[in-house]
């Protein structure tokens, strides 16, 4: 069955919800095997503290939590953080449309630039954020010290007309 993001229902959750607990442990179980073989090489950065993060979209599906992004206020940046997309709801554009919740959430807030760090074993996450017009910069600190982080960044245009959209 075909899911158009259109029929999700939308929610901002803390980053503890239930619903975002899970679907991090759903995309930190499905990366594991990816980096298992470099596991040795590559050096974690501190997990957000629930006080860093500004928003959790969580599209829903029948009640059931299907994807979710995350946005991250730091010191010197917005990040975003935790595109994750259940593996049974793929190709229907919703990574495209958290990512865009997220994007406009941080428009509302004033942020002109946002950040995001992803892994050199992820193609299909690198693929997603250049084609949703983020731009690869060099790793930033935390990163900086992971041999395999890839990171981009993005300006915001600001909304035509203002207000707020979730995709």
């Amino acid at each position: 069955m075909s899911l158009p993001s259109a029929t999700l229902r939308w929610e901002s959750e803390s980053w503890n919800a239930a619903a975002a607990v899970r679907l991090r442990e759903l995309m930190s179980a499905e990366l594991a095997p990816r980096y298992a073989p470099v596991e040795h090489r590559r050096v974690r950065a501190p997990q957000p503290s629930a006080d860093e993060i500004v928003v959790t979209w969580i599209g829903y599906a029948d009640d059931v939590p299907v994807v979710t992004a995350s946005l991250r206020r730091l010191p010197d940046r917005h990040e975003v953080k935790r595109v994750f997309v259940h593996v049974d709801h793929r190709g229907r554009g919703l990574a495209r449309a958290a990512l865009g919740a997220v994007e406009s959430t941080a428009r509302e807030l004033g942020v002109e630039r946002l950040w995001l760090q992803t892994g050199a074993l992820q193609p299909e996450a690198r693929a997603l954020y250049a084609r949703e017009g983020w731009h690869h910069v060099p790793p930033y600190a935390p990163y900086d010290r992971n041999p395999f982080s890839v990171c981009f960044s993005k300006f915001l245009a600001p909304h035509p007309g203002g207000g707020a959209h979730v995709a």
